[in-house]
């Protein structure tokens, strides 16, 4: 039986990406089983952390007018060591004036990203009868949910009818459980958008418990994005206490190799399953920090990593400007992480400004992109629209020292997407903030999730979003636009560290004038 969920969802999915596609998940259903949106969004209420410090490192004071030490102990990769101030605060490896990090021209003039084509659609294998009938009550609720729901009334231009007609003779004719995910995968790839996407059981069960913060799974303790010009893999988050933590890797550390392969095959797909493994057995992985010629082979013991991911944020020294990094907003203990970040850093002295760094965030779920606006901006920002219904978003404002009226610059680039791009463009369609970056390229639906009895889950864009002042007729303009930066500063995570990083520069820059 299908089982419907509202979703603030808006990660833009790449099919060479699958395993990264981000979630954004707000559910409430109606009494007649379909999605009932909600109106307004509630003072958040704070649940404990699983941990008592955010920081990754152990606390230790430090100048940050010293020159930092050439390197991090236990750790042959090289780079300036952290500092933190007397409050146990972070200070950023950027200084307000250091030489930034130069983009090559095939970033600051990159081409419009094309998807990838199509895979083949997997061969058939004869099956019992009872598993092709299983099979074909979930593609025929799958493909409902799209005819009925689907924003985009044409499909994009899709036979969405000879779509449906061609998947169920696939099915017909015999597929494994496997074969049988990856062809409904295939189904909603078709209809082009980089966002709906169908997700099978395992899949489901990971994101669910990553929205709880409850990571559970054997590995090193990395989130790894795919360089598809390079095939290689950068690094976008590091966990605490986890074997990379202790092997002294960061975000931008590019993964080159794992056990002399490339990270990213031939198809553009993470070599996940080499990085992962059994625990307490070891993998070789090759590893290149920006800005150092030489790469550096790793060993690294697998250990089982557990718990919520934790947002990092840091001072830039000499300055009372904060900057968080928001990997995503796909873990429901990130409003608390962030409002403590705020406070460990106006705890002596207040912000004189922050920065949000959105670069990497592929979106999540309003129960999290939700509550971490209300930080900043207040009251009515606008509507989400579908074909039913008008659900406005309506944030109830809450002051973290100084947050709704502290000057704030956000981060953002191509891998912004989905809530991603809401947060940002909300933010600065309200006048509390200025986009720094480079032009997003938009991908705003919210989608709405739909569970299947045999576990898995399609999310279907279901929704677009009409910004306040913007006339009810260009509702879904970002969507064509995208999040429009206010200086253009285009970067890829690969090719700059913290110390070096151009857009924050930039940023820091635009606070200092204010």
């Amino acid at each position: 039986m299908l089982s419907p969920r509202l979703t603030t969802f808006a990660p833009r999915l790449a099919l060479a990406a699958l395993l990264f596609a981000g979630l954004a998940c707000q559910t409430v259903t109606g009494t007649d089983g379909r999605p009932t949106p909600f109106d307004t969004v509630e003072p958040y209420t704070e649940a404990p952390l699983p941990t008592e410090d955010l920081q990754s490192e152990p606390t230790r004071e430090g100048d940050p007018t010293a020159e930092p030490t050439t390197a991090i102990e236990g750790s042959s990769l090289g780079g300036p060591e952290f500092s933190y101030n007397n409050d146990g605060v972070r200070y950023c490896l950027y200084r307000s004036g250091a030489p930034v990090a130069q983009m090559p021209d095939t970033v600051v003039n990159a081409p419009e990203p094309t998807p990838f084509p199509l895979p083949e659609l997997p061969a058939n294998t004869q099956v019992d009868a009872d598993t092709t009938q299983q099979q074909l009550d979930v593609f025929q609720e799958l493909w409902e949910a799209v005819d009925d729901n689907y924003v985009y009334t044409d499909y994009r231009g899709v036979d969405w009818k000879a779509v449906g007609d061609k998947y169920r003779t696939l099915i017909e004719g015999g597929l494994t459980e496997e074969d049988f995910h990856m062809a409904m995968s295939l189904m909603i790839f078709e209809l082009g958008d980089e966002h709906s996407s169908y997700q099978d059981p395992e899949a489901v069960a990971e994101d669910d418990a990553r929205l709880a913060g409850n990571n559970d799974y054997v590995g090193i303790g990395v989130l790894v994005q795919a360089v598809l010009e390079t095939r290689t893999g950068v690094i976008s988050h590091v966990f605490d206490d986890s074997p990379a933590l202790e092997a002294g890797l960061r975000s931008h550390d590019v993964i080159v190799e794992v056990e002399g392969v490339p990270v990213v095959d031939e198809e553009g797909m993470l070599r996940t399953d080499k990085i992962r493994g059994p625990e307490d057995t070891d993998v070789t992985i090759t590893v290149q920090r920006p800005g150092f010629d030489t790469p550096v082979e790793l060993t690294i013991t697998r250990r089982r990593i557990t718990g919520a991911a934790t947002i990092d944020y840091c001072l830039v020294p000499d300055t009372q400007i904060g900057y968080i990094y928001l990997p995503s907003f796909d873990d429901e203990t990130f409003p608390r992480q962030v409002k403590d970040a705020i406070e460990a850093m106006a705890a002596s002295t207040p912000l004189q400004g922050l920065v949000i760094d959105n670069r990497m965030n592929g979106g999540g779920s309003s129960s999290v992109a939700h509550p971490i606006m209300s930080y900043f901006v207040d009251g009515e920002q606008g509507a989400f629209i579908s074909r039913q219904e008008r659900d406005v978003l309506e944030l109830n404002g809450r002051n973290v020292a100084g947050s709704q009226t502290m000057p704030i610059v956000v981060l953002v680039d191509r891998d912004t997407a989905s809530y991603g791009e809401i947060f940002s463009g909300v933010l600065k369609n309200a006048g509390r903030a200025v986009i720094v970056g480079r032009t997003t390229l938009g991908n705003v639906e919210r989608l709405w999730g739909f569970n299947f009895d045999d576990g898995s889950r399609a999310w279907i864009a279901s929704e677009t979003f009409l910004p306040n002042g913007v006339d009810p007729n260009e509702a879904g303009i970002w969507e064509d636009t995208g999040i429009v930066a206010d200086y253009d500063v285009p970067t890829r995570w690969d090719l700059f560290s913290e110390a070096n990083d151009p857009a924050l520069a930039k940023a820091v820059e635009v606070l200092l004038q204010q």
